[in-house]
């Protein structure tokens, strides 16, 4: 599998490169090999593109020599082993060329750094991420900003959240086949908040997200670990479930979604600030992709 890795060179992109080689098996990963393009997105009127390790990208500037710096420093994060190379585009912003290198490439994933600063957890995701976040093709993967959180060095479980509504299956499968990948544990999660009603609906609507949980695990026809975690609210039901150290959430996109695209629905934007591991974003009707092609 191919994935795009949003680069810069700050501590916000070597997060994505150390979180892209965390989903995708690092040197020593089991089944399907990963290769991480390594995107770094210049402004549009930057007349300036090159690949690493690739030809000689025909001149000299001040800005292609800076650009070449950037880019060994990229590569350098990258472990023995390891697929990878370094794209440089322009484009008229940072999401658009990522995700036009995704569509261009064939890539199953978009892997970015989560914002940084303190008031990270309060803010929510930053400008790329939101931008991805509402028009990506291809899942979106965004380190944790939550306080605590920290990049995974691996991938012990994967943990799905569904509702009731449709479109659980694309999330479960996405789900499903990387941690199938990764020889990982799955678990499938559903969330009540008891601010929904009063007791008696609650204790319906906690009836009705048990039956609808089991059902799409049998419909998958998978083995998962099923829970439905309560809290007061959505981010204390979050905060409620026990996490390993190296796992990723799956969420999908937003029932206003157009087909095949993201669009971060209210109960996710909620999770943002509340998780301490990496969350995956998986756009509407998404279709796990086939092998990366070379």
């Amino acid at each position: 599998m191919r994935y795009i890795v949003g680069y810069t060179a700050d501590a916000r992109g070597a997060e994505a490169v150390r979180l892209a080689i965390a989903l995708g098996g690092g040197a020593s990963g089991t089944g399907e090999a990963t290769h991480l393009d390594i995107a770094m997105i210049l402004p549009e009127h930057t007349p300036f593109s090159a690949t690493y390790p690739g030809g000689d990208h025909g001149y000299r500037s001040i800005i292609a020599g800076q650009v070449d710096t950037w880019a060994q420093e990229a590569l350098e994060l990258v472990p023995a082993g390891v697929s990878a190379r370094v794209v440089v585009r322009s484009a008229a912003s940072e999401a658009e060329g990522l995700g036009g290198l995704a569509v261009e490439s064939g890539a199953g994933l978009i892997v970015i750094g989560g914002r940084q600063g303190k008031l990270a957890a309060r803010m929510g995701p930053g400008s790329v991420a939101t931008a991805l976040l509402h028009s990506a093709s291809v899942p979106v993967a965004m380190a944790p900003v939550g306080e605590g959180a920290a990049i995974p060095t691996g991938l012990d479980r994967v943990t799905a959240f569904v509702g009731t509504r449709p479109g659980a299956a694309a999330v479960v499968e996405t789900a499903a086949v990387a941690a199938r990948r990764r020889g990982a544990g799955l678990r499938i999660v559903s969330l009540l908040g008891q601010d929904d009603g009063d007791e008696g609906q609650l204790a319906t609507r906690r009836a009705e997200l048990q039956g609808h949980v089991a059902a799409v695990v049998r419909e998958a026809t998978i083995h998962a670990e099923t829970v439905v975690a309560e809290g007061r609210n959505i981010e204390e039901a979050v905060q409620a479930l026990p996490w390993q150290r190296d796992e990723v959430a799956v969420v999908g996109s937003s029932r206003l979604a157009h087909r095949r695209r993201l669009f971060l629905g209210a109960t996710a934007q909620r999770m943002l600030r509340t998780l301490t591991v990496p969350l995956v974003v998986v756009p509407r009707d998404h279709q796990p992709p086939a092998p990366i092609r070379t």
